[in-house]
């Protein structure tokens, strides 16, 4: 049976609609006071926008305990702030690598 595409909660391989056009728009908006990039690092970082946000505005309802009609809110300002969020995430990656751990010696019984 095919879905209703003229719903909000319609769906386009498991994502909603809804969620994922403010998730695009979001990410597209975030170029407007992006550096100076090429076409195809825009176009990769609206993918990347609209990529985390349309899969973190469901985890973000869920551990803020928003309701379910925030989720195209929280889908369009996710797409808006990513393009600065995933670089800093992964620079934060890169210096956790370079952190040295003790070693612990092995416990022998």
């Amino acid at each position: 049976m095919a879905a209703d595409m003229n719903t909000a909660e319609s769906t386009i391989l498991g994502v909603k609609t809804a969620t994922l056009v403010c998730s695009f728009i979001g990410a597209a908006l975030s170029l407007s006071y992006a550096k100076e990039m090429t076409r195809m690092q825009a176009i990769a970082a609206v993918l990347t926008g609209t990529s985390v946000a349309v899969f973190a505005a469901p985890l973000a309802l869920h551990y803020l305990d928003l309701p379910g009609p925030f989720e195209r809110a929280v889908a369009f300002f996710i797409g808006l702030m990513s393009i600065r969020a995933v670089p800093v995430a992964l620079s934060m990656v890169e210096r956790l690598r370079g952190i040295k751990l003790p070693n612990l010696p092995d416990e022998k019984e």
